[in-house]
Order: structure tokens, then sequence, then C-alpha cells
């Protein structure tokens, strides 16, 4: 069984993904922390030495990968749902989950951190509204499950995921 996470940067893809992965016994598949330990650059660093097309290249790559794993939870970027191939390799996967949050809690949740390119602009807050409008009807329609998870806990969000599995 393999677990797609999919949402917004700072909805908690990764940090509930470690939850999930605990929960269930499963292996966490990171796609941009595998994208960042192959290419041994973080996520900036790709961005302004080969670009964000290049990175949306690696990471179709990356996500074509995880279709092999087993027993998986993957947490895909923020972004995978911007190139039409990533939308069909996860479109009939069993178990895609929606980490929806309002935009306010991703800015409270990537403020101060320098890993994310795409907000490394003089108005985050607008950057982040103007991604999530882009890419909330692409989230809504690969989910099999969207949750908010501005109004749960992390752990409480794991628990909806595994019963939802269990379904």
């Amino acid at each position: 069984m393999k677990i797609f996470l999919i949402g917004p940067m700072g909805s908690g893809k990764s940090k509930i993904g470690k939850i999930l992965g605990n929960k269930l016994n499963f292996n966490l598949y990171d796609i941009d922390k595998e994208i960042e330990r192959s290419l041994s650059l973080n996520i900036n660093e790709i961005f302004e030495s080969k670009g964000e097309d290049f990175f949306r290249s690696i990471e179709t790559d990356f996500l074509k990968k995880s279709k092999t794993l087993n027993n998986t939870v993957i947490s895909t970027g923020g972004g995978v749902v911007e190139k039409q191939e990533n939308l069909e390799l996860l479109r009939n996967e069993l178990n895609v989950i929606f980490l929806n949050c309002s935009v306010e809690s991703q800015f409270n949740n990537t403020k101060g951190s320098s890993k994310r390119p795409l907000l490394n602009t003089s108005n985050p807050k607008l950057v982040l509204k103007n991604l999530y409008e882009k890419r909330l009807d692409s989230y809504k329609q690969l989910a099999k499950l969207e949750l908010l998870s501005d109004s749960m806990s992390n752990e409480d969000i794991a628990n909806k995921i595994i019963e939802h599995l269990n379904d």
C-alpha cells in the first residue's frame, strides 16, 4: 500500500507523513528530501543553479520511482500538481490525501524558513495565496480524502487517515 500526501507548502505533509509512517510501520518517502539527497543540493540551491523547470522534471522522476514502493507514505512537494504528467501519475492512485490549510496557516508554518525558494520574495503571503488558488482545483480533483489541517493536530490527522484507510 502507498499513501500519497498532497497539499500546499506548510500544510504538514512531511511531519504528518512521519507520524503516519510510524503508526502504520511504513517507510516515509519525502520527495523533496530524496531530491536533495540525490543531488547533494538543497531545494534553494537547485532552484538557483538549475531553475524551477529542472526541479519539476526531477520531481516527476522521483514521483515515478515512488510508484514502485510498497508500505510507504509518500510526501509530495506542494507544486507536484504543476505538471500534467504528475496529475496523470496520481489520478488512479487509491490513497491520495489532500492536506488542506488556510493561507494564514501556510504563512505561519513557513515564515522564517530559508528552504522555500518560491517564498524568497518581499510578499511571501501573496505568493502563498496565488499558489493556493492556482493549485486548489488540482489538489481537490486528485484527493480521495481531504482534511483541513488547520483544525486538527498532526496526530489527529494521521488517525483520520488511518480511519479512512480502514473503511
